[in-house]
C-alpha cells in the first residue's frame, strides 16, 4: 500500500499552547543555530560555571588529601556558593532571546487567524 501524505498541513502561525493554569501562550522564538554568537554566549557561560565549580572541587578534595580540613570545608561551601553560576546562560538566554516572543492571551489572539 502506497504511503499517501497527510489530509491537511499544519500552519505554525495558528499553533499555540495553554498551559495547566488554563492561559493560551503563544511563542514565536526560535533556538539559536548552531555555534552562533548567541549559542557561543550560552556555552561560554556554562563552560566558565563548569569550570568554576569544577576547579573548587578539586581543590577541596586536594586540601583534604592533604589534612586541610577548614580549607576543604571552605572550598566545599564556596563550591556550593558557585554552583548557581551554571545557570547563567540559559537564564539570560531564555531573558534576552525567548521571553520576549512569548505572549499570554487572556483570549484568542487578534492576529491569529480564524478557524
Amino acid at each position: 500500500m502506497p504511503v499517501q501524505p497527510p489530509p491537511f498541513s499544519i500552519d505554525p502561525a495558528r499553533l499555540y499552547d495553554v498551559g495547566q493554569d488554563g492561559i493560551p501562550r503563544t511563542d514565536t522564538g526560535e533556538a539559536p543555530e548552531w555555534l552562533s554568537l548567541r549559542h557561543r554566549r550560552l556555552l561560554g557561560w556554562v563552560a566558565l560555571g563548569s569550570l568554576m565549580v569544577g576547579g573548587l572541587a578539586g581543590l577541596c578534595v586536594l586540601c583534604f588529601m592533604l589534612g586541610a580540613r577548614l580549607w576543604a570545608a571552605a572550598f566545599a561551601l564556596a563550591m556550593m556558593a558557585a554552583t548557581p553560576l551554571l545557570g547563567i546562560g540559559p537564564v539570560l538566554d531564555w531573558w534576552r532571546h525567548r521571553r520576549p516572543y512569548r505572549r499570554r492571551h487572556h483570549s484568542r489572539s487578534p492576529d491569529f487567524p480564524p478557524g
